[in-house]
């Protein structure tokens, strides 16, 4: 029987693995997606009866009417989820699910797609439209990702099942309503949100300031446009598919994305000498304080980007005030001084507009500093704080209060968040993710017409797609055995770096070393550091991308 079993697991496993994948990579695909089958488990919180106390039993402290999640009465879960890694972390995030069902969706999309819609349903979801968090906060607020995730997973299966895409974007369209009226203080499209997932990657808790007024989050703001520009091509495809009308929609989120990039350029988030994107602290007093740490802050306003076709431009335009304003306000009313500033191609009746926060110039200074071995690139992706901390530590003074990071490759220095994870310079695999498939977005538009220098100081000038398949061969190299034999992942573990027993067992870490990716953090958190097995099939060409779906029958 063990052997009947092997055999079919075998098979299952060889259809899975792209011909052109070593026989190392195969190996870490197969491991990666064995680590997501057993992160399931029965996941059962019943938020009213935990308030409230069991029938017929003592009530419980009075504090707790008033303590956790006590605004999410409605919450109330008794279903299978995919867990980050339920034995160190045994609850759900939601924004790790959407990573984990981008890697699940290769091996049951059914699954990944009810998790999806999971976290979405009447007993999840708040009224007010928000999704929870994780269990301990279900108010905190994470990532807006769940509709770029919903299209990944609907493209991995093949791009056919309508009635999913259409029955998690109805409700997203709740959750996205709830960001603009919740997460916008100031109604000025320049969102809050706090830590946003990403722990002690600034000077300060994000979520708790340590003076009064209100901080404006470059990436925030950068992910409410991603978010409304994977809404626009939900839209598109539910269009096209003839499931519904949708064009009024994607105006609507045409113009929600218009109207964020002004802000981004009003409110004064890109700092013109570093070439990057800031927080803003705006005190109590009306002061404006930029929050000058290199980070992923920085740089998630450069994820957003989209090509859309000439149909649809010239229905936004003509029914979208909004967005033609937009257009207008960049001097990019006419076809000239689109081409010009390089963000309309193709010939007429075929024409192509760039969606993009960054505009080209911009993308270019940011790339600059992400593709520098000083600042985010390591020899195993990009880095979550840039290297230039480690010797030039920024700090933070303001109002009496100070604070500082610098850059630490490996396990956190500071207590904030409990300590127990670290952004300040590791890999963290769902931003190198998102990063890589924006790069292969702007290639889509521009080609071989644009490239830059990788890695910086090497005068070597590649096209954006050469430079995302080598971020996506770090990213592998991080599990499989250099010239010296040993896997950088398992860093000083001798043990498992040579022991028979153990050095073809792999772990996939919530986190690695910045600078040699030894694994760090939760030592078996398949969860998001599962989509190497996604990562190693797209590197070979054996998915379908949202990108291929979005531009199929010739648009």
């Amino acid at each position: 029987m063990v052997r009947q079993r092997r055999a079919e697991a075998d098979e299952f496993y060889a259809e899975l693995t792209p011909e052109q994948a070593s026989q190392d990579e195969a190996l870490v695909m197969r491991q990666a997606f064995a680590g997501m089958l057993w992160s399931k488990q029965l996941y059962n919180y019943d938020v009213a009866r935990w308030l409230d106390g069991d029938p017929a039993q003592p009530p419980p402290p009075a504090g707790r009417a008033a303590g956790r999640n006590a605004r999410w009465r409605q919450f109330d879960a008794f279903d299978i989820m995919s867990m980050p890694d339920k034995w160190e972390y045994p609850w759900f995030a939601t924004w790790d699910t959407s990573f984990h069902c981008v890697a699940l969706a290769h091996l049951d999309p059914a699954f990944a797609k009810y998790q999806l819609i999971l976290l979405c349903r009447e007993w999840f979801q708040h009224p007010n439209g928000a999704l929870p968090a994780y269990e301990w906060d279900f108010g905190d607020v994470n990532p807006p990702v769940h509709a770029w995730a919903a299209l990944e997973v609907f493209a991995i299966d093949g791009g056919r099942d309508l009635d999913f895409l259409s029955r998690v974007f109805d409700k997203l369209l709740g959750n996205f309503n709830w960001w603009v009226n919740q997460e916008d203080v100031g109604g000025k499209n320049v969102f809050e949100g706090g830590f946003l997932g990403l722990d002690n990657i600034g000077p300060i808790d994000r979520s708790h300031l340590p003076v009064g007024g209100v901080l404006e989050q470059s990436d925030a703001t950068g992910w409410m446009a991603y978010y409304a520009i994977a809404m626009a091509a939900i839209s598109v495809v539910l269009q096209r598919g003839g499931r519904r009308p949708a064009v009024d929609l994607v105006v609507k989120f045409l113009e929600h994305f218009a109207l964020i990039s002004e802000a981004i350029e009003a409110q004064g988030l890109w700092d013109e000498a570093d070439g990057l994107y800031y927080d803003r602290l705006l005190t109590s007093d009306g002061t404006a304080v930029p929050v000058k740490a290199r980070s992923m802050v920085s740089v998630i306003p450069a994820l957003t980007a989209a090509a859309i076709d000439e149909p649809l431009i010239e229905r936004s335009l003509t029914l979208g005030k909004n967005f033609a304003e937009f257009i207008e306000r960049r001097g990019l009313g006419g076809e000239d001084e689109l081409r010009a500033r390089n963000l309309l191609r193709g010939e007429p009746g075929s024409r192509r507009l760039l969606l993009s926060v960054v505009g080209p110039d911009r993308l270019e200074r940011i790339l600059a500093r992400l593709f520098d071995p000083a600042e985010f690139l390591s020899p195993y992706g990009l880095r979550a704080l840039s290297a230039y901390h480690r010797d030039h530590p920024y700090r933070l003074d303001v109002n009496g209060s100070s604070s500082q990071v610098d850059y630490e490759p490996a396990e956190s220095t500071t207590p904030m968040f409990g300590g127990n994870s670290n952004w300040r310079g590791p890999l963290w695999f769902p931003l190198n993710y998102l990063l890589i498939t924006a790069l292969e977005r702007y290639y889509a538009f521009f080609g071989d017409d644009l490239r830059v220098e990788y890695p910086v100081g090497s005068g070597s000038r590649l096209p954006l797609d050469a430079i995302a398949r080598d971020l996506q061969d770090r990213l592998i190299s991080l599990f499989l055995p250099g010239p010296d034999g040993r896997r950088p992942c398992f860093g000083t573990a001798a043990r498992l770096q040579h022991d028979p027993e153990w050095k073809d067992n792999l772990v996939f870490s919530e986190y690695f070393h910045g600078d040699n990716g030894a694994g760090l953090g939760a030592s078996h958190q398949t969860g998001w550091t599962g989509v190497i097995a996604d990562i190693i099939r797209r590197r070979h060409g054996a998915v379908r991308s949202a990108l291929d779906v979005l531009r199929q029958d010739g648009h």
